[in-house]
């Protein structure tokens, strides 16, 4: 959620060999804003995709509100034949629905300086640390000049989320399943991410030893290590 494509690109380079596609949701890095931010409307844009790019047997990789996307499509299509979901939230505070209700009308600040938004960039991945020239290319996704101001491209109301219930239709979910989430994650922390792979059919964890919820980012190559056996299984 508020991420791209861009966000995938160390894990990218490493699937060298295999047709590998990274995804906007709506809302999100390029795509345009829309009126309706449901998990229903995000797996559309999943299965719209593959619709247009006639495919027909795909490993999904997702990271957090991917992740959750990715296991919701998988139990509507079978025509998902892996999927790997990485630190996905599966509980719902009473501060994430006030965020979300604060979110509903909410627009994004225009700000006079780019670099400050390129700096609140690099310190929302952290602990990963994105090289100079990375971080251009997540902010060139992620930011947009209106103006003589920038702003963020994401629009400010994908926070206005539904409430997170992963347990409602992890046990429906069929096919070939990794977890993965960062030790040191504030997303999904081990316990947590015990708890969900165990809902899921023959599903496989693996806690990533201090790495926080940017596991694509800190742990590319055990990302696209696990990627690369599901494609091979599929």
């Amino acid at each position: 959620m508020t991420c791209n494509a861009a966000y995938w690109l160390r894990v990218t380079p490493l699937l060298e060999g295999r047709r590998s596609i990274a995804l906007d949701f709506g809302g999100h890095g390029l795509r345009d804003h829309r009126d309706s931010y449901r998990y229903a409307d995000y797996e559309r844009d999943l299965l719209w995709l593959m619709d247009q790019l006639g495919l027909q047997h795909v490993t999904v990789a997702g990271h957090s509100l991917g992740g959750y996307v990715a296991l919701l499509a998988s139990t509507r299509s079978d025509r998902i034949s892996g999927v790997l979901a990485v630190d996905v939230k599966s509980d719902w505070t009473d501060a994430d629905a006030e965020l979300a209700e604060r979110s509903r009308s909410a627009a994004q600040r225009l700000e006079p300086d780019r670099a400050a938004l390129v700096e609140r960039l690099q310190r929302s991945v952290r602990p990963a640390v994105l090289a100079a020239e990375e971080l251009e290319l997540v902010a060139a996704r992620s930011i947009e000049q209106v103006g003589h101001e920038w702003r963020f491209r994401w629009d400010r109301r994908v926070l206005a989320t539904e409430p997170v219930d992963p347990y409602a239709f992890l046990s429906d979910v069929r096919c070939d399943t990794r977890i993965m989430s960062g030790s040191e994650s504030d997303v999904m922390p081990p316990d947590s991410a015990t708890r969900f792979a165990a809902a899921i059919p023959g599903a496989v964890l693996e806690v990533v030893n201090g790495v926080g919820h940017h596991v694509e980012l800190e742990a590319a190559e055990r990302v696209a290590r696990r990627i690369r056996e599901l494609s091979e299984g599929s």
